[in-house]
Formats: structure tokens, sequence, C-alpha cells
């Protein structure tokens, strides 16, 4: 599964944006929040470090498209009911 998500995300950061007015960048955000819920961020295998580069990679280019709009894509991810420790830093340090 963890493969098929890296595959999943190294695509959507080679077209994110072309696509930019198609996508739903709150869905996609709320998506690589539970991603990153499911990864053992203590004992993180080779595959789980790519994928968390690649969720950075997307995440940049989605902040790079929408700047401080991406607040706006981000609120789905403060509704979840596990809190966030990823996501806002990582945007932060972008803009």
């Amino acid at each position: 599964m963890q493969g098929l998500v890296i595959k999943c995300l190294l695509k959507l950061s080679k077209i994110i944006e072309k696509q930019a007015n198609s996508l739903q960048f709150n869905r996609i955000l709320l998506v690589i929040h539970e991603y990153l819920l499911m990864i053992n961020h203590d004992e993180k295998s080779q595959n789980d470090e790519m994928g968390i580069r690649m969720t950075k990679t997307v995440i940049n280019e989605m902040v790079k498209i929408k700047g401080e709009q991406i607040w706006d894509s981000y609120g789905l991810v403060e509704k979840h009911a596990k809190a966030d420790n990823h996501i806002s830093r990582w945007i932060s340090v972008i803009l």
C-alpha cells in the first residue's frame, strides 16, 4: 500500500501545476494527513522516509501555487479527529 501511495504522490508532484485548477487541494491535504498518521515516526522504514519526502514535495508545490490561500485548503486537516503534527509546520516553513 505504501509503495502505491508513493507512486501516486510522485505522479501528482509532476502534474500538480498543470492540473491545479481541477484539483481539490483540501482533499489532497487530508489524504496526506491520514497517510502521515499511519507512519510510525519513531521507527520509519525506507518507504516511510520516501513517502514523507514526497508529501513534502507535493505540499511545497501546492504552497507555490496557492500561496497564503493554502490555509483555506488546510481546514479539513484542522477538523480531523487526530491533530496534525507536520503539515502546518511544513507550510509555515515554505511561506
